[in-house]
């Protein structure tokens, strides 16, 4: 399990999506810094087909629906 610790202001753009660094922590309590999702900015794809997730969501089942359906 990784526990959210905290972010940093700088965002970088990727195709299709903003990042922010963000700190977290592990089970262990060893913290560690991720590139996050901060915004998605075109069409996503899974599979070929157009896939467009939400940023965040309050459940793993909410965060995988496809928006663009």
């Amino acid at each position: 399990m990784i526990y959210f610790a905290e972010t940093h202001n700088k965002k970088i753009f990727t195709t299709g999506a903003f990042l922010q660094p963000m700190k977290v922590k592990d089970v262990n309590g060893n913290d560690f810094w991720i590139w996050a999702v901060e915004k998605f900015e075109n069409s996503s794809f899974y599979d070929g087909d157009e896939y467009n997730p939400s940023e965040v969501a309050g459940s793993l089942e909410e965060l995988l629906i496809n928006k663009s359906k």
